[in-house]
């Protein structure tokens, strides 16, 4: 059928703007990318139904991206260039939604991490933790914080006397609060160690009262 033989309202343009473009079949969409057919004989809509039968079907359209439609007749470069810009658009955004989802459940990963590790030292308290992925959570000092008197040789050794098979992260848990200055000195001081004897992706981590995660601090 023609677009001419359509009711205006029943038009692939009017029903993606009144019903949204699920609502719309392959060729319809298409119809709305080419805009205009070959002449009065094939109308948008008909030459987009004859694109993806000589293509071979939507699945098809995956090559379209990097070849084009030479071989349709009909299909010119204005028409090619908006099926192939649409393409890169559709993936481009999948792959933006995925990189979002993707980060997403890291953060959500790591908010669980810093509630495990909160759950290990009792409330008001402080220590320091050390945890490897796969490995329980190894308690290296009680009572104690990152901070001026932190000794990173002492902490490195610890480390470096157990698994290293993963990259470890170094843990300060203690009462809330933004992260001092004095901590985030001590954090580069243990990173900075951590790179001199080649102990490699090490992470340093505060935790909150609340099992909030508040810096983290990564060797480069």
């Amino acid at each position: 059928m023609l677009l001419k033989d359509l009711e205006p309202a029943e038009r692939p343009r009017e029903r993606l703007l009144r019903d949204g473009p699920d609502a719309l079949s392959d060729a319809e969409l298409m119809a709305i990318l080419f805009g205009t057919g070959r002449g009065s004989g094939e109308d948008a809509l008909a030459l987009a139904h004859r694109t993806l039968e000589t293509i071979g079907g939507l699945v098809a359209l995956a090559r379209v991206e990097a070849e084009g439609l030479p071989s349709v007749r009909g299909v010119g470069v204005v028409k090619d260039t908006r099926v192939r810009a649409a393409l890169a658009l559709s993936r481009r955004v999948a792959a933006a939604v995925e990189h979002q989802r993707v980060n997403a459940a890291s953060g959500a990963y790591a908010s669980d991490l810093a509630q495990v590790y909160r759950a290990c030292v009792s409330v008001g308290e402080s220590a320091l933790l050390a945890h490897q992925p796969g490995t329980a959570t190894v308690t290296l000092a009680l009572g104690e914080r990152l901070g001026p008197s932190t000794r990173p040789g002492a902490l490195l050794a610890r480390l470096l006397a157990l698994s290293c098979d993963r990259p470890w992260t170094i843990v300060s848990v203690r009462p809330g609060g933004e992260a001092s200055r004095r901590e985030r000195d001590a954090a580069r001081r243990v990173l900075q160690a951590a790179e001199t004897v080649g102990l490699e992706g090490l992470r340093v981590v505060v935790v909150g009262r609340d099992g909030e995660e508040i810096t983290r601090e990564r060797a480069s």
